[in-house]
């Protein structure tokens, strides 16, 4: 009867979506090829497709790359990426299967453009139109030469739910054919929305984590058809140049690793999640800071002590297959692994579950009486010489308290002193993260607004939440930049503002959203009026925009303390917004232009664009900032006054 249920509910939410042909509609056949990272001599590319009628195991692919970026050709092998256990609630065949494979291709010439094709060697099922697949890429130089520039497009939170009609397509199509044209995207997080919308959530996602992940993924990448619609998604942006990608918490859920679940689980499943949540907070009560925190002796199970469930990062096995299925799609989908770097292999789903088969399967490959390796990349650098560009995830490895000073923590301590270091030699940084990093700690903002600090921090934690960790970080970037300029870029909080930091000297720029979700996830639908209520009634975002130009972001003192300093009325020494898109989460896109007219001279200019705007063809809804930035200088000097261009 159980089966039966959730097979029936899984075709409902497919009847929602519009897909009422039966389980081969499900999901549409298709290749896609999109660009990731780069370096000066080589491009990484991932490939995926999806073939119905095969029974394959791996697929062969010639990769060839032209133009001026040179003429190259490999050959690699896709996998299959396995959700067999999924397919009795699906109702998919064995031989719809989906492949996939990340490929380098180096001996390349820097600083280039150019094409690459991906071909399939046939095989059955495979249709003939699906043998086939191209996208742009491009090679990055050594260093930003005198009398040259480089733009980066920065962007976050995708909802392929709300954007039926294209327009995120249109918008970035509008952006590089008539404003500039990214040399390389970084987009910080939420590029997919795993968790949403409610309706989906609930019927589709409740037993096949797998398969809905990779429904979700295949709209969002522009491969799937809303009824009789064709859904471009983001396949014009991914097709353009290198990617490097970040995760936040919808590429797992809302507000991860904090249990919010439930409506993926069945009624039993609920309750011993609230038994677990119990459970950790008695231990968090119990345990006093200072006190030692258990290391797993063996690395590879999930861990059920509630003190290292709750100090510790969470373990990707804890919730069986809903977290793992999400870091094997993220791992394919965005950023390539840790183990997909090291042995050049991607994961292969539910095929890489069973540890008898594969002895070392993550996080087994750990060392024993230590916390479980990081399955994903935590720390990316793009290397342009003078500029350094830095993306930190601080998403996965959370713990879920924050109030230990030893072990609470937003990333691995060793993971923050990598980017520290980096941020140590650059003359100019730029560091990326899921979210704003111009945030006042809990306990300022406790102070200043009390019932509205508290439902924010209930709805959503913020790196600025873990007070020991945050306050290290902040003393850490301002000793290791010693007054070099620095450029911060976020995104999550579905508003787009530039903000600045003088005495740092420090730009922020933040863009968010590329298509606001709507319903996300069903707490948030059934607490959404209550919370904004209370941020009214508290005095909070409901009543004002608090990144309109002038509005003070965060004081500097506050950044760097573990305490409240202060009296609340004074400003102090403080990072202020500039500019932003406005109220109402309109959505955006961000550009990031770094020009160098002289040698120890770059100008930066951070430009948000209304998507509506540019999805209509014209290019006003304008905010932008210019600074130029010095590596001969050190303090305010190294950085302008921000000129500030009149909104259009």
């Amino acid at each position: 009867m159980t089966g039966r249920l959730q097979h029936s509910l899984f075709r409902l939410g497919q009847w929602l979506l519009g897909h009422r042909s039966g389980p081969e509609g499900d999901i549409e056949p298709g290749l896609s090829v999109v660009g990731k990272d780069a370096g000066t001599r080589h491009v990484r590319l991932w490939i995926g497709t999806l073939v119905h009628g095969c029974d394959a195991e791996t697929l062969e692919a010639t990769v060839r790359v032209t133009g001026a970026v040179g003429d190259a050709q490999v050959t690699t092998t896709l996998l299959r990426f396995g959700f067999d256990s999924e397919r009795a609630v699906t109702g998919w065949r064995a031989s719809t299967r989906f492949f996939h494979g990340h490929v380098v291709v180096d001996h390349l010439t820097a600083d280039a453009w150019g094409e690459a094709t991906v071909e399939l060697a046939p095989v059955a099922g495979l249709r003939p139109e699906h043998r086939r697949a191209s996208c742009r890429v491009r090679t990055l130089p050594a260093r930003i030469a005198v009398g040259s520039s480089l733009t980066a497009l920065v962007a976050s939170c995708y909802d392929a739910d709300t954007d039926t009609t294209n327009a995120l397509d249109a918008a970035f199509r509008h952006l590089r054919d008539h404003v500039a044209e990214p040399d390389l995207a970084l987009l910080t997080g939420d590029q997919v929305y795993a968790d949403a919308p409610a309706k989906f959530y609930a019927t589709m996602a409740r037993s096949t984590p797998r398969t809905y992940g990779l429904l979700e993924y295949w709209t969002s990448w522009g491969m799937q058809r809303y009824g009789e619609h064709r859904h471009l998604g983001m396949r014009a942006l991914l097709g353009h140049g290198p990617h490097w990608f970040l995760p936040d918490d919808h590429e797992f859920w809302n507000n991860w690793p904090h249990a919010s679940v439930t409506a993926r689980h069945s009624y039993a499943n609920i309750v011993r999640a609230g038994r677990g949540s119990l459970r950790r907070r008695l231990a968090a009560w119990r345990h006093r800071p200072g006190d030692e925190v258990p290391y797993p002796q063996d690395p590879g199970p999930p861990p059920s002590d509630p003190l290292v469930q709750s100090y510790h990062p969470p373990h990707p096995d804890e919730w069986d297959a809903w977290g793992r299925s999400a870091f094997d799609l993220y791992g394919s989908f965005q950023t390539p692994s840790v183990r997909d770097r090291d042995t050049g292999r991607i994961t292969r789903g539910e095929l890489d579950d069973d540890p008898a088969a594969d002895p070392h399967r993550p996080p087994r490959h750990g060392p024993p009486g230590e916390v479980h390796r990081p399955l994903n990349q935590l720390v990316q650098r793009v290397d342009l010489d003078e500029v350094q560009i830095a993306l930190l995830d601080t998403r996965t490895r959370r713990t879920r308290r924050t109030d230990d000073p030893r072990y609470s923590a937003f990333v691995d301590p060793g993971h923050l002193d990598q980017v520290l270091a980096i941020a140590a030699e650059a003359p100019i940084l730029v560091l990326v993260a899921p979210q704003p990093m111009l945030v006042p700690p809990y306990r300022t903002r406790l102070r200043d607004r009390p019932l509205g600090a508290r439902v924010e921090r209930a709805l959503d934690l913020q790196i600025a939440d873990y007070p020991e960790q945050y306050a290290r970080f902040w003393d850490g970037l301002v000793a290791a930049r010693d007054g070099r300029p620095t450029v911060t870029v976020g995104g999550d909080i579905h508003s787009s503002y530039v903000g600045h930091a003088p005495s740092l000297p420090l730009l922020e720029v933040v863009s968010s959203p590329m298509s606001l979700v709507a319903g996300a996830t069903l707490p948030d639908t059934l607490f959404a009026a209550p919370a904004r209520l209370l941020r009214s009634l508290a005095g909070g975002s409901a009543q004002r925009d608090p990144y309109a130009a002038g509005e003070p972001l965060a004081r500097i003192d506050d950044l760097r303390s573990r305490g409240v300093v202060g009296d609340a009325g004074d400003a102090g020494d403080a990072a202020v917004s500039l500019a932003g898109l406005g109220r109402g989460n309109p959505e955006g896109l961000g550009l990031l232009s770094l020009d160098r007219p002289e040698e120890h001279r770059f100008v930066l200019t951070a430009a948000l664009h209304l998507r509506a705007s540019l999805a209509a063809g014209h290019t006003d809804g304008v905010r932008e900032v210019s600074v130029e930035l010095r590596t001969d200088r050190r303090g305010p000097d190294a950085m302008s006054a921000p000129s500030v261009a009149p909104a259009r």
